[in-house]
This record gives C-alpha cells, structure tokens and sequence, in this order.
C-alpha cells in the first residue's frame, strides 16, 4: 500500500518473482597438484623464470585486459573480449556514456547470446566471431598439429614480439588437466622454456585463477573431441591488420581467414546455423538465377512474415562516434537507392520512412515505421536505445547482396543506373562499406555446414 498525491490509497505494485535457486552452491576449486597456482611461490619462481628468458612479451598487453567471464558460459566470449581490448580494437560503438569498448553484447556476428550463454560456443564459432571483428586468424585443431608444432607457435607468440600485435589462445578441455568442466577457451599468457610450462589465464575466476600447466598437458587437452561438432578443440593466433605472417601452417580451420573483414556497422548474424543451411540449400537450388524477388519470398515465408529476417541478423548498436554515425546515414542512402531501382520487386510495407540523422546540425531524427509496417524492435539499456532501428527491406537487400557472387555485388553496387540524386555524398569508401556487410553475412552462410 502506498499513498499518492491526492492522498489516495494505491496499491503497490507487486515485486518480481524470486529467481530459483541452485541446489548447491561454489566458491572456487582447488587447483590439482600438477598444475602451479601464478601467485604462490612456485608460481612467482616460474615467471620470474620466464621473464629473464623473454617469455612474457604477451603477459603485459593481455593482464592489463583480463577480466572474469560474466555468464558461467561465456568463457569463449569473454577471451575473444581480451584479445581484442589487448590489440587495441576500436568497436567503434558506445560501451557506456561516451567510452567506447568491447564488451560480451558487442558480438553478435555468427551466434545469439541468449543460446551461448546456456551452451557457449564452439571453436568454429569463436573463429567466426573473431573474423567479424576483423582480426586476422590462424586455427588449428589439435588433432591437426604436433605438440612440437604447437610448441614453436606458443614460443612466436609469447617470446618473439617486442610489441605483441598477436595473441594465442586455445580452446581445450579442463578434464585433460584434472579440473572440473568440460570445454573452455583461455588466453595463453606466458611461457617458460626452463620448465616448458604455459601460464593459462583463466577467465572463469570465480573456479580457478591463472596457473601454470606443463606444455605437453596443455597439447593433450586440445585432442578430445568436441561432441558438439565431432572434431578436436583446438589453438588460433589472433592478430589486428594483418599481422601473423609469421605464422604459416595450411592445415588451418579457415583458409580465408587470413583476410579480416571490415567490422559491420549495420547488422550482427545470429547463430542459427539450421536457418543459413536451409537458405544455402535454397541459394543451390537457383542455381545462379537469385534476384531479390526470391530472397524476399525466403525471408518473409511468401509474404507472411515479414519479421522473419530477424532469425537471420540482428541490428547492431547505434555509433556515436561522427564518422560511423555519418557512414550510417551514407550506407542507408545508398541502400536507399539500390532499392528505389527494384522498386517492382520490393514491397514498400517491408521499408521504413527515410529519415536521417543530420549530424552537421546536432539533430537526432527518430526514425519511424508508418502504419502496420514491420520494424526491427529496438534493444534498451538502462531506458536508452542502444540499438539501430533497421527496416525488414535494409536487412532483406543485404541478404541478397550476399546471395550473390563477389563480382555481382560489386557491380550492383558501383552500377551507374542510380540516379544523380541518389548519388550525391556516397562515396567510395561508403560503396565499400555495403560491399563489406554483405560479405560478412555472405561469410556466415557459407561457413554454416562447415565440419569444423
């Protein structure tokens, strides 16, 4: 009971359920007796160890960003956060208030959050979710490498680099080293070749810290085979703007991956891999005689759902930086021209109206779906739209840029059919920015069915 203004008796309203709690409950475990705690005294020797022999040239970068993982399964979202923070990867997206910086929410290419933080992901998928981000990658699955071959990569990355601009991480099973769990991701901070032991720096705090585990340990435990997707974990050197060339195995997950992908500034895949299947089986069935009209048909079920695409991809958080904010509205324009020359074959309840915002002039227009359209619902957090408002159509053409090869997305995209209105202010770098978002949704499907 509360009393309003008017001095009037008001209910209160009720309070949230109480969530379930777990029949038992944890506070740490106690690391097994062949592995060697960072901090006791052992631990300190070994480092010490390590840092004369040139060992730790990764440790620094990668302490000043280790954090703990969140969610219990977020382990490999929470290394590739790292990594990234490590290499000094803008997002280029609002962390909180005018602070840029990547956080676990922030990458979403290739999964759903909500599905990894009941399952996690697979090494596949940190290879993919790493790519999207564009950092170069080398993956290799332990059944596919040598323990001396993973040796020398753990010697490159932890003793052979004055300034790192390459981090190793591995993705292996904690049973191999006697813990409790099964599959976990972890960034390889050090090595000391008097011992032959590697410092993994856990992310799942809260179990175990940082700790030393002999090489040969830490190889076997990227042999067992992932149920998930019937191959073995396995180790992948990340690097930002092309820098691992240094490391040169043809035995890799990803023989593309050597090539980063611009970040996207306008949509996130989502993981559902059983969805890009059935579309890439639908793409086979075309053969090459894909057009927008079929991709419509695909993505809202002949018209009947026209929010469908968003099982596919997911907007991605609004810029606040001016020059993505301006690329956003250049990327829109142009995407507003492409359409405008299908106008046949594109319904206009899948569009929004066309309203952008003008930076130059400090507005923020609202963009709004008219009467009975379908609009992308936006994300909040703490009552702000943190979120992109995208329209089924935007989404729907991407998609179908990405149906198509390479060089009839480049030739759709630099056709001269626009008209001279359309083409004022899009420049090249804005033509290559589209190109770039279709690619990444384009990578996504095609990498679905891989047995990786």
């Amino acid at each position: 009971m509360m009393m309003t203004s008017n001095n009037t008796v008001q209910e209160a309203s009720p309070l949230p359920p109480a969530q379930p709690s777990p029949n038992r409950t944890f506070y740490r475990r106690t690391l097994p007796s062949s592995l060697t705690s960072f901090s006791s005294v052992e631990g300190k020797e070994i480092f010490a160890s390590a840092m004369s022999t040139g060992g730790t040239s990764a440790f620094f970068s990668l302490i000043e960003q280790l954090q703990t993982q969140p969610e219990p399964a977020y382990c490999g979202l929470t290394t590739l956060v790292i990594i990234l923070n490590a290499l000094a990867v803008d997002p280029r997206r609002s962390w909180k208030g005018p602070w840029r910086w990547y956080e676990e929410s922030m990458l979403n290419c290739c999964i759903d959050l909500d599905i990894a933080k009941k399952t996690g992901i697979t090494f596949s998928t940190f290879v993919c979710l790493a790519k999207c981000q564009g950092l170069d990658v080398h993956a290799v699955h332990g059944s596919d490498s040598t323990v001396e071959q993973f040796r020398q990569v753990v010697k490159q990355m932890c003793t052979h680099q004055k300034l790192p601009s390459s981090f190793l991480v591995i993705s292996y099973t904690r049973k191999v080293l006697g813990q409790t769990g099964t599959g976990h991701f972890s960034p390889i901070g050090a090595y000391d070749e008097a011992t032959d032991n590697i410092l993994i720096l856990d992310t799942a705090r809260f179990k175990y810290g940082p700790h030393w585990v002999p090489l040969e340990l830490v190889f076997d435990a990227l042999i067992p085979e992932d149920p998930d997707t019937g191959k073995s974990r396995g180790y992948a050197v990340l690097s930002y703007d092309g820098k691992n060339d240094e490391i040169s195995n043809p035995d890799t997950i990803c023989h593309r991956c050597n090539s980063p992908l611009p970040l996207s500034v306008l949509f996130g895949s989502k993981q559902n891999d059983s969805l890009r299947k059935e579309f890439k089986h639908f793409l086979e069935s075309l053969l090459s005689d894909i057009t927008l009209s079929s991709v419509i048909s695909f993505w809202t079920k002949d018209r009947t759902n026209d929010n469908y695409i968003w099982e596919l991809v997911q907007p991605q958080l609004q810029p606040v930086d001016s020059v993505d904010v301006n690329m956003v509205n250049s990327l829109r324009q142009l995407l507003k021209a492409l359409i405008a020359k299908e106008s046949l074959d594109m319904p206009s309840s899948l569009l929004l109206t066309w309203q952008w915002l003008n930076v130059n002039k400090g507005i923020k227009s609202e963009v709004s779906c008219p009467p009975d359209v379908s609009c992308c619902s936006l994300s909040r957090t703490n009552g702000s739209v943190r979120t992109l408002e995208i329209s089924p159509g935007e989404a729907l053409y991407i998609v179908y840029l990405a149906s198509l090869s390479e060089e009839q997305r480049r030739g759709i995209v630099y056709e001269d059919g626009i008209s001279v209105e359309m083409k004022i202010g899009v420049e090249d770098t804005v033509r290559e920015q589209l190109l770039a978002e279709a690619a990444l949704v384009s990578y996504a499907i095609e990498t679905c069915d891989w047995n990786v």
